[in-house]
């Protein structure tokens, strides 16, 4: 069972926060270990499970970092220890940021380029922004599921990059 499964929620990008507060206070009311306190060890158990189950999934459904990943593992886009082959015009551009980054004198300088990558943020984004804010992934077609994917390891190494940059 996946959170979405577990929540009675469509699988999404993103969930709809009211829907997830009351599926997961519902889960918490029926299944909080301290409602199984006189009850036998395997209902405490399977009631402590269940209440960390949904704690985790609600964190993660909450999370829009998280939740992008997970949609694709769930649906079998990704594998937990894939290594992804981002395209070598990406990685070029990449490290042309770097090296100019390292030359960067000034803090204008500076700036122009942390402006640079999150323009190509905002650009890798925008062709897929209405299918991660669509209320479910059952009309995406499978090649909008693919940049979606190419999308997400690009965001995670910009991101990686600008916190690279700041430090």
């Amino acid at each position: 069972m996946n959170y979405f499964e577990l929540f009675g929620l469509p699988i999404a990008f993103k969930a709809d926060s009211s829907q997830l507060r009351t599926a997961f206070m519902n889960i918490q009311r029926a299944s909080h270990p301290d409602k199984f306190v006189q009850g036998t060890e395997a209902e405490q158990a399977l009631a402590l499970e269940q209440s960390a189950m949904a704690n985790k999934g609600f964190s993660l459904l909450n999370n829009k970092d998280q939740i992008l990943p997970y949609v694709l593992e769930i649906t079998g886009h990704i594998a937990a220890d894939e290594k992804y082959n981002l395209a070598p015009d990406f990685l070029m551009e990449m490290m042309e940021l770097n090296e100019a980054w390292m030359d960067a004198d000034s803090p204008e300088s500076k700036q122009s380029l942390l402006d640079q990558i999150n323009t190509l943020k905002n650009d890798i984004f925008s062709p897929i922004k209405a299918y991660l804010e669509a209320d479910t992934i059952n009309d995406i077609p499978h090649e909008a599921m693919l940049q979606i994917k190419d999308y997400y390891y690009k965001k995670k190494y910009l991101d990686r990059i600008l916190e690279d940059f700041h430090h």
